[in-house]
């Protein structure tokens, strides 16, 4: 892995590729996710995918794309703690085998450039057209949630616990606002994020020089790059709340949410990454093997740990009346882990997963380019084997102390 700064707060990643037979450019604009710009965000992936000024519609486009022999585009939208995230990527087949002996590398470049820099315009804004009808398709989207019982019950859970908070805007933006959103107001915004935000950038390539230049000669510019990656933070202790909301389902479902109060040492990020997985992370779990096959009490029940919250949720699917007791015995496995035995053999178990887990990175060509983005962000620079060094050293005892930091703040429940 090569990290390079190539203009102000922009670096050029390159991963080596040789396991696979296409390569990938992506290309992540980061700023702090602003609660009056979210759901502009939200509405921009949709948009700005569908073509640019060279391929004006998306027939041209798609055509494009497939003399590049079958060359795919993306754009998306993604929430990293309390930032804001939108991607760029564009993938094909490595130049040695193009037919012609063609840079397709070089041509994938010059082609995402394209879409970020010459979107298509319609009086010096977006096309009105375009705009209405991704914003239906995100009201679809935002209202189909509740479709979904299980990430609903989550995001309602998260909703109460972050409050108003940055950790706690919406990926997908907020209905009220949709209809009242312009085509100007929207190119204002993206103007605004190609002026400000920090761009990482990654190739994954063996053969990336010529890629590397077209990106440097696109990025060297007066720029002011002036927006900040916001840190992890870490919500306030508080009396734990809960809420509930009725539904007539046939499965009821439950969403805990833990906060560490403060932000975790390096040490302990890898401490909570086994004690997280043992509680909960795994078929060998926990609270798998207690509550749900031994006392069969939900549906499902597991845990995860988010780093850049500081925060551990814990969600499963019940039989309505077996909604509270199922709250006491995850609280129960909580304790009993913090106070009680932790085998040799579990921790052994646990720790085969998340390495194997961690191995996993290097099966595709999104793994490493996400997990360097997401240390990008974090401002470390961490390798896969370092962390699992680092996780091979976890003790019982590491479990114990970094479990002892979670505090319930909020529980979320859908019942009848």
């Amino acid at each position: 892995m090569k990290r390079e700064l190539i203009a102000p707060n922009t670096h050029i990643t390159v991963l080596k590729n040789e396991k696979f037979k296409r390569n990938r450019i992506s290309i992540n604009f980061i700023m702090p996710n602003a609660r009056e710009k979210a759901t502009m965000y939200a509405l921009l992936p949709g948009i700005l995918e569908r073509a640019y000024e060279d391929y004006p519609d998306m027939q041209t486009f798609s055509r494009k794309l497939n003399r590049m022999y079958a060359a795919q585009l993306s754009v998306g939208n993604a929430v990293i703690g309390a930032n804001r995230c939108l991607r760029f990527t564009v993938q094909g087949i490595k130049n040695e085998y193009c037919i012609n002996g063609e840079d397709l590398l070089a041509e994938l470049c010059h082609v995402l450039l394209g879409v970020i820099f010459r979107p298509c315009l319609e009086d010096g804004a977006f096309v009105s057209d375009w705009l209405e009808v991704e914003k239906f398709k995100l009201r679809e989207d935002i209202q189909g949630e509740i479709n979904d019982k299980r990430g609903y019950c989550v995001k309602n859970a998260r909703r109460k616990f972050f409050g108003d908070g940055l950790n706690g805007v919406e990926r997908m933006g907020y209905l009220n606002e949709i209809d009242a959103i312009t085509p100007q107001q929207l190119f204002e915004c993206y103007k605004e994020m190609l002026e400000q935000a920090v761009v990482e950038i990654f190739i994954t390539a063996n053969n990336p020089d010529s890629a590397i230049e077209k990106l440097t000669q696109a990025f060297n510019t007066d720029r002011t790059a002036t927006a900040e990656i916001l840190p992890v933070t870490a919500m306030h202790v508080k009396t734990a709340e809960f809420f509930s909301e009725s539904m007539d389902t046939t499965q009821g479902k439950v969403c805990l949410l833990y906060t560490t109060e403060r932000l975790l040492t390096e040490d302990e990020r890898y401490h909570m990454l086994v004690a997280s997985a043992l509680y909960g992370g795994t078929a060998s779990s926990r609270l798998f093997k207690n509550v749900r096959e031994k006392q069969s009490l939900c549906y499902y029940c597991a845990a995860g740990f988010n780093g850049f919250t500081s925060s551990m949720s814990v969600d499963s699917g019940v039989e309505h009346h077996n909604t509270q007791r199922t709250i006491d015995a995850v609280q129960a496995e909580l304790k009993n882990m913090i106070e009680g035995e932790i085998t040799d053999e579990e921790i052994r178990q646990t720790k085969l997963i998340i390495i194997n887990s961690l191995k996993a990175n290097y099966d595709g060509l999104h793994g490493l380019e996400a997990w360097y983005l997401n240390e990008a962000i974090r401002g470390t620079s961490f390798t896969p084997e370092m962390v699992m060094d680092r996780v091979e050293a976890v003790t019982a005892d590491d479990i114990r102390n970094v479990l002892k930091l979670l505090n319930l703040n909020v529980v979320y429940t859908l019942t009848k």
